[in-house]
C-alpha cells in the first residue's frame, strides 16, 4: 500500500510514536510519503495528526482515499468533525477508544510506547530505596494519596522520591508534594531519562485526578435511594488520554511499578505478579512497604512485567495487528 503522512506537528509524544511506526512500514512492503496535501489520488491511505488534520479536505480532493487520525483530540469542535469524517482513528488506550466511539466506530488501539532500550535492573539489598516517577507534572499535582503513603513509609524506611519531569517548562512541583519523604526534582530529557530511571528501584505511575468527594446519601436519600449509592463507593477520575506508556518504560528497565487501578493499568498488570494496583492511600502504603522491604518481590515483579508486556503488548505485536487492521480497511474499499 501507498501511505501519505500529513502533519507539521512534531511536538508531542504521539508524534514520536507515529514516526517509529512509519519506520516499520517499508520493511513490511509499504511505501511512505510525507506532507503531500493535494495529490491524494497517488495514495491508498492518508494519516493525519489531530492538531493539523485535514480529513475533510482530503475527501473533497479524492473521495476514495482512506483517511485516519493518529491520537485524535476533541478540545475544539472542528477536531470532533474531523474524527467523524475519518475512516478510522488510532488511539493509545481503551480509555481513549471509549471516548471517541461516539464519533467513530472504527478505532484501533496502538499502544504509544516510546522507543526504550532495555536496561536490566539488578535488584539488590540497599540502604536507600529510590522510588521514581517520570511524566507530566499534572500527575504529580494529583498525588495526594501517594504522597501521604510515601511520608508514612519514610517514617520507618530510608527512601527517596525522584520526580523526573519538565521542570524548566512547567515549574517546580509543589502541590501535594510529600512533607517527610525527601524529593529530588530531575529535569526530564530524552538523552538522560533512561539513565536516571535505571537508578530507581520502584516505579510509581499515578494516573488519577482529584475527584469530588462522594456524598451519596443526603438526608432525603435515607428514604429514597433508587440508585443504591453508598458512601464507600469509588469515585475515580482520570484523563481521556490515559494510557500505559509510562508503565512500558519501567518494564524495559525491569523495574516493578505501583499504579492506580485505571482501565489501562488493569489491562497491562496482574496485581501482585507483574506490579501492584492500588486505589487509595492505604493501597499505596501497603504496596510501597511490600516492595521496599522485599528485594525478591522487586526482582520478580520487574521481570514479570517485562515478560508480560513483551509477550502481549510489545511494539512488534502492536504493529503486526495494525497491519491486519489496515488490510481489512483496504478490503472494504
Amino acid at each position: 500500500m501507498k501511505f501519505v503522512i500529513n502533519t507539521t506537528y512534531y511536538q508531542s509524544a504521539g508524534t514520536r510514536v507515529l514516526e517509529t511506526m512509519l519506520r516499520r512500514l517499508p520493511g513490511a512492503g509499504h511505501t511512505v510519503s510525507r506532507n503531500d496535501w493535494e495529490n491524494y489520488t497517488n495514495y491508498d491511505l492518508a494519516i493525519f495528526m489531530a492538531p493539523d488534520s485535514k480529513v475533510r479536505e482530503a475527501k473533497k480532493l479524492d473521495s476514495k482515499i482512506v483517511c485516519g487520525i493518529f491520537d485524535p483530540k476533541m478540545s475544539r469542535s472542528w477536531q470532533i468533525e474531523e474524527a467523524r469524517a475519518a475512516d478510522f482513528l488510532i488511539v493509545s488506550s481503551i480509555e481513549q477508544r471509549e471516548t471517541f466511539l461516539k464519533y467513530n466506530k472504527n478505532i484501533f488501539i496502538y499502544y504509544m510506547f516510546p522507543d526504550t532500550a532495555e536496561i536490566k535492573k539488578e535488584h539488590k539489598v540497599k540502604d536507600k530505596i529510590i522510588i521514581g516517577y517520570h511524566g507530566n507534572k499534572q500527575h504529580l499535582d494529583g498525588m495526594e494519596e501517594a504522597s501521604f503513603a510515601l511520608d508514612q513509609v519514610a517514617k520507618e524506611h530510608n527512601i527517596e522520591f525522584w520526580a523526573i519531569y519538565n521542570v524548566k517548562k512547567l515549574g517546580k512541583w509543589r502541590l501535594n508534594i510529600p512533607k517527610i519523604c525527601p524529593v529530588k526534582h530531575i529535569q526530564w530529557s530524552e538523552e538522560t531519562q533512561l539513565n536516571d530511571l535505571s537508578q530507581c528501584d520502584i516505579g510509581l505511575v499515578p494516573s488519577v485526578l482529584p475527584a469530588p468527594k462522594l456524598f451519596a446519601r443526603p438526608f432525603y436519600s435515607f428514604f429514597y435511594n433508587p440508585e443504591g449509592y453508598n458512601n464507600d463507593d469509588y469515585v475515580i477520575r482520570y484523563k481521556m488520554s490515559n494510557n500505559p506508556g509510562r508503565i512500558y518504560v519501567f518494564s524495559q528497565l525491569h523495574i516493578p511499578v505501583i499504579t492506580d487501578f485505571t482501565p489501562s493499568a488493569c489491562e497491562i498488570i496482574k496485581d501482585g505478579f507483574s506490579g501492584m494496583l492500588v486505589g487509595g492511600r492505604s493501597g499505596w502504603e501497603v504496596a510501597l512497604k511490600k516492595l521496599v522491604n522485599n528485594v525478591s518481590s522487586r526482582e520478580s515483579m520487574g521481570r514479570n512485567l517485562k515478560d508480560s508486556i513483551d509477550k502481549n503488548y510489545s511494539p512488534d505485536i502492536t504493529f503486526e495487528k495494525f497491519l491486519l487492521f489496515i488490510k481489512s480497511l483496504n478490503e472494504k474499499k
